[in-house]
């Protein structure tokens, strides 16, 4: 669940660069472009650390795609739904890490 998360990070850093991400919802600062690639290096690392280079590297890819759908469609629902995409994958965090 840490390498999702990681995966929403950093798609969520690289898609608020886009010209298409909605201007009402908050955007890092510009000198975190170099951040985006670093995390996503690190979800990628993670998976294959915890489950084999073959199946890691498979889960990644399924990993990002789902964080990149979730991240871009939750933006374009509005600031309401973002937010709580983001509250729910924290409390995912939260849940994961007490058990």
């Amino acid at each position: 669940m840490i390498s999702f998360y990681l995966f929403m990070l950093g798609c969520y850093f690289y898609y608020s660069r886009s010209k298409y991400f909605p201007l009402q919802i908050f955007r890092p600062a510009s000198s975190m472009d170099w951040f985006s690639p670093a995390i996503l290096i690190a979800g990628i690392g993670l998976n294959i650390f915890r489950e084999g280079w073959v199946s890691g590297f498979l889960l990644s890819i399924v990993s990002c795609s789902l964080a990149v759908i979730l991240i871009q469609f939750t933006a374009v629902l509005g600031k309401k739904y973002f937010y709580s995409l983001a509250i729910f994958a924290h409390s995912l965090i939260i849940l994961d890490l007490l058990s």
